[in-house]
């Protein structure tokens, strides 16, 4: 396997391709940073020392039917700019997550085929996990809408249960949600205003 192949099948630059391991049914690729490319993550310094790594496992997309995973020695550096001493970021990767971006691509494009629970069992992944990307996705394009060109809007209130309602704000124009109020009534609209 090369690195270019790395590059343009599983969207992770910047890093060399070391091994492959085939077992259990799945595929594991162990990949390492290049020393020339480790960079302070405060202050994107090129100077910086190795103190020590962790291994860490992402999973990425498929290959096929089969589970396929990603290995890599996360070095820790120390940066004499401002004394720090961190883990390096990830290129492929959010911070704290154990799938890379292309893999969260995957599990959204196949949601909006299938359900949650379909897409799971797909990728053999929890339910849970589905769920946080979709949650993730709708976060970060949907929860603060713009409202610099809004002319027209609806508002209505919807009951979710005994004695429970929600004031929604539409746009008109776009149909978009542009905000929801707990309660009903003026002090619902509070916020929006």
């Amino acid at each position: 396997m090369s690195t270019s192949l790395l590059y343009h099948g599983f969207g992770i630059v910047g890093y060399q391709y070391v091994s492959q391991r085939f077992q259990g049914g799945q595929v594991t690729f162990r990949i390492r940073q290049p020393r020339e490319r480790l960079r302070c993550p405060q202050c994107d310094c090129d100077d910086v020392w190795v103190r020590g790594h962790e291994e860490r496992t992402f999973r990425m997309v498929p290959i096929g039917s089969k589970p396929t995973f990603l290995t890599l020695d996360v070095a820790r550096v120390w940066c004499p700019v401002c004394d720090s001493v961190r883990q390096v970021k990830i290129g492929f990767a959010d911070p704290k997550k154990r799938y890379t971006r292309y893999f969260e691509r995957y599990a959204l494009e196949l949601s909006r085929h299938m359900t949650i629970k379909a897409v799971a069992q797909h990728l053999q992944i929890s339910w849970d996990t589905v769920k946080e990307i979709q949650k993730q996705h709708l976060e970060r394009h949907y929860a603060n809408p713009k409202l610099k060109h809004l002319k027209e809007i609806a508002i209505d209130e919807i009951c979710v249960g005994k004695k429970r309602f929600l004031t929604t704000v539409l746009d008109l124009r776009t149909g978009a949600v542009v905000f929801v109020g707990k309660g009903r009534g003026g002090d619902a609209l509070e916020p929006f205003w």
